[in-house]
């Protein structure tokens, strides 16, 4: 990922759209292009200062950043964990029923 394309996701991120390959290309541009993560801030507290001025909270919007990161990352790690584990049931499933038919067949002959 480029610069170009890390600043055209970032609206995504904030806004949890991100699939998983974009959001570990994100994190990884992120973590290797400080521009980019001084962007990222920058685009963060645009978007949250209205909002949390109008609440009239007090904030630490860079923790919050911070902490979305974060919840994103485990949120992916959780995601592609479940993932595995259908797939892993699906492939279980097809066996059961391969094995189920092999057994009907071979019984009725």
């Amino acid at each position: 990922m480029n610069c170009k394309e890390f600043e055209n996701r970032i609206p995504d991120f904030l806004d949890d759209k991100l699939n998983k390959k974009q959001a570990n290309d994100f994190f990884a541009h992120m973590h290797e292009c400080k521009d980019c993560m001084e962007e990222l801030r920058i685009q963060y507290l645009i978007k949250e200062v209205p909002l949390r001025i109008e609440d009239g909270e007090s904030f630490d919007l860079n923790s919050e950043l911070d902490l979305k990161i974060e919840k994103t990352k485990k949120a992916i790690k959780k995601r592609s964990a479940a993932n595995t584990v259908i797939y892993i049931m699906e492939a279980i499933a097809i066996v059961a029923v391969i094995f189920i038919l092999f057994l009907v067949f071979t019984r009725g002959r």
